[in-house]
């Protein structure tokens, strides 16, 4: 790492050239005064052909979360249709529809236990191939199926998949990145890839929910494999993640690929230097507490101070991203409609759609929010928003029953709008980005699948229990939600990191800090030109 005391020479100690580079440089606040140099000396442009290349890559990975975006919205517009449930004898809501979609969530859970020694041990690129195997497998199982028993043995199949899936594909976006765009690409990985998917199924669904064959249902499920069949044969022509290159002494491969796309060809380019270095020294470091660890063994992700706060980190982003209502919305929206009066099947899909749509622009919206916000400001606003909506939502349902008039129905559709909004502007963008920029390199992989195992735990719960609570205890199901926002709202606010404009081996340091939280806020304030670098550093401040 670089230290902070390794700065720029005072205003009135440099040379003449650099005084005029200083006379035409620009102020800014800037978290990371190296990187800030190095991205500022080389002025690599956003349209460069190796940034090209990069950006097709990324899109391949993003294609890796199609199948939690399929799965998220797919269950709730085949629960909306007739032909489903009649031929596999299951209602829209209860006990026997909420294991037919838990099955999912007992997949992740499975999924975590290979997840992290596959891209640990066999590279980023492996997990994403035998995640996409499993995918394909469970998607025909489940479109072939003649039986309820069948339907769920495939949603196994295809939870296990993802989980592998998604566990190496966000680790090898935050390795493979370009450090100024991490944020804004990663965002875009959890949006596009979930969005991709819902919005495909969806549309697919409410086409084929004028059916009355059981085609009304196979056709948007079996369209699963598209995504995946394209992952397992675009993933060949790749390069694995310079991270994982050098971590299994491979550097002069992880400096070929860093060159090609980050340095635009230049085995000069400062950024790639830098990179290199940093990385050179943290895999150094951890060398000797990475050989004494074993596949099975987890302890190392509490075994210390700095750890236990990422761990818990983790814990509180799978958690609360299942806990705070939204898949209550988006598994059971069909139910809510129906509660609220709107009970035609077309009806319900079509409103299910274009609430996709308008989660997918918020999120690609947020997505470009990420590193002009930060990644702190978008979870507590996005906690605190979604938690006032959920106020009217609550009122209405409790006063609905089931029998509302036109307008307070349609109010009712505009919170669940809204909900999403906020959700995707702030929220889906981090939920891969965020726990693989705290995990240490040598714990990322581990990591991501511990918090795979938080989010298939709470959503095999959230999935299985929520039918049920409609059922029982109705509008009262809105009220554990409402309440659940401010508990994570206040839970995060003495807990999040910033990572905003921080290198991965820079957010490590911060938290050996003795106060990660306020060391996370600091900025420099710099004199930085384009081409030339920083050319004064002023200090840093608490932001």
């Amino acid at each position: 790492m670089q230290k902070e005391d390794n700065k720029v020479e005072a205003v009135e100690k440099v040379p003449d050239s650099a005084a005029a580079d200083l006379a035409t440089s620009k102020t800014a606040k800037v978290e990371n005064v190296a990187y800030s140099d190095a991205i500022a000396k080389d002025n690599l442009s956003p349209r460069a052909p190796s940034i090209l290349k990069l950006y097709a890559i990324i899109a391949l990975v993003t294609l890796n979360n199609c199948g939690n975006g399929f799965d998220g919205t797919i269950m709730s517009s085949v629960n909306a249709m007739d032909p489903f449930h009649k031929f596999f004898g299951t209602e829209m809501q209860g006990s026997s529809i909420g294991a037919v979609f838990a099955l999912y969530s007992v997949g992740n859970i499975l999924g975590c236990l290979v997840a992290a020694p596959a891209a640990d041990t066999f590279g980023r690129k492996f997990g994403m191939m035998t995640g996409s195997v499993f995918v394909i497998i469970g998607t025909v199982i489940q479109a072939a199926a003649q039986n309820v028993g069948t339907f769920m043995a495939g949603r196994l199949f295809l939870g296990f998949g993802c989980t592998i899936a998604v566990t190496a594909s966000p680790i090898y976006l935050v390795e493979m990145a370009y450090p100024s765009w991490r944020g804004t690409l990663a965002g875009l990985y959890n949006v596009g890839g979930w969005y991709i998917g819902s919005l495909a199924s969806t549309w697919t669904a409410y086409g084929t929910g004028r059916l009355s064959s059981n085609w009304s249902w196979r056709i948007p499920i079996i369209i699963q494999v598209v995504p995946a069949t394209i992952i397992l044969c675009g993933v060949w022509f790749i390069p694995e993640s310079p991270r994982w290159l050098m971590s299994h002494g491979k550097e002069e491969q992880a400096r070929t690929v860093l060159i090609k796309y980050h340095g635009d060809g230049n085995p000069e380019s400062a950024v790639v230097k830098l990179e290199l270095e940093e990385m050179r020294a943290s895999i150094e470091y951890q060398a000797e507490i990475e050989a004494s660890q074993k596949w099975w063994d987890y302890r190392m992700l509490f075994d210390n101070r700095e750890n236990l706060h990422r761990f818990y980190l983790l814990f509180l982003v799978a958690i609360f991203s299942q806990f705070i209502g939204g898949s209550v919305i988006t598994y059971y929206m069909p139910v809510i409609l129906e509660n609220v009066g709107i009970t035609s099947s077309s009806q319900q899909l079509l409103l299910n759609g274009v609430n996709v749509i308008f989660g997918f622009f918020s999120g690609v919206a947020g997505s470009f929010g990420v590193e002009k916000f930060g990644r702190r400001p978008l979870f507590l606003w996005g906690t605190f928003l979604t938690g006032l909506v959920y106020i009217p939502i609550n009122v209405i349902a409790a006063k609905a029953h089931g029998h509302v008039d036109t307008s307070t129905g349609y109010a009712f559709i505009a919170m669940i709008f809204l909900y999403g909004i906020f959700w995707s502007f702030c929220w889906t963008p981090l939920q891969s980005l965020y726990p693989s920029e705290v995990l240490r390199n040598d714990i990322r992989a581990k990591g991501m699948a511990a918090s795979g195992f938080f989010s298939g735990v709470s959503g095999f719960i959230n999935t299985y229990a929520t039918p049920v609570a409609l059922q029982k205890i109705g509008w009262k199901t809105y009220t554990i939600f409402l309440i659940l926002h401010f508990v994570e709202w206040g839970m995060m606010y003495f807990a999040l990191v910033e990572t905003k404009g921080r290198s991965l081996e820079e957010i490590d340091e911060i938290f050996k800090s003795p106060n990660p939280v306020k060391t996370s806020k600091q900025k420099h304030e710099v004199f930085i030109k384009e081409g030339a670098g920083v050319t004064a550093d002023l200090g840093a401040k608490e932001a």
